[in-house]
């Protein structure tokens, strides 16, 4: 009998943490800020940038501390929005897993699907020929992407199962094709540049010619494809 999908995204306690979380602490560091200042600028000790302490100290008027505490509840409403449009909302159904950021909806049939695993904040899902048909931090925890993928019978792992075959990507040593070491050259520029959409462009001009590639920092490590 078909299940019924199963939706993950923050637990409870997570999504107040998410949705109101930033927006409380920003008012509350506004309204506690001018104190603090206060307190470290009357110990008369060093301190970095003391024009500005000096400047948060002075606010005492209602009003004033009132804008600041509004200001920054802004700021944590915007750093909310930011968390919200770069996670990923994971639908795990029999047919298929179903993977929305933002405008960006991905779905992947079962039959699509090689391996799932969680790798550092990310989540990685490899297709048959082992490209990353998807990557992305997601809003649940691993405990529980490993529980709904295990249930739903994915090929959920501990870590890439290809993880063997990489090697680390220095440039002109001869082991790669022409066209392959332009692109991870170009690439290395862009992940110095920390230019993300760039780097997954070329991420999938790679694949298209027989590789994988993943990174450590700035630093790259490629792979041939595998098919399964």
């Amino acid at each position: 009998m078909k299940r019924e999908p199963v939706v993950l995204t923050f637990s409870g306690v997570d999504r107040a943490l998410v949705t109101a979380g930033p927006a409380v602490l920003g008012a509350v560091l506004g309204i506690v800020l001018p104190m603090i200042a206060r307190w470290a600028v009357d110990l008369e000790i060093p301190l970095p940038f003391r024009p500005v302490w000096v400047v948060v100290g002075s606010m005492d008027r209602w009003w004033e501390v009132a804008v600041q505490a509004t200001i920054l509840a802004v700021l944590g409403a915007l750093a909310t929005m930011e968390i919200l449009r770069r996670t990923a909302l994971v639908t795990v159904a029999d047919d298929e897993v179903r993977l929305d950021i933002a405008d960006d909806h991905v779905r992947l049939a079962r039959a699509e699907i090689e391996a799932v695993y969680r790798e550092g904040d990310a989540l990685v899902v490899l297709d048959r020929e082992s490209k990353q048909a998807f990557r992305g931090e997601p809003r649940a925890d691993k405990a529980r992407l490993e529980q709904a993928f295990r249930e739903f019978g994915y090929p959920w792992r501990d870590a890439d199962p290809f993880a063997e075959l990489y090697h680390r990507w220095a440039p002109e040593t001869g082991l790669l094709p022409v066209a392959v070491e332009a692109v991870l050259s170009a690439r290395a520029v862009a992940l110095r540049k920390k230019a993300g959409r760039e780097a997954g462009e070329l991420r999938d001009a790679l694949h298209k010619l027989g590789y994988a590639v993943r990174d450590d920092g700035d630093q790259q490590f490629w792979r041939p494809l595998v098919r399964s």
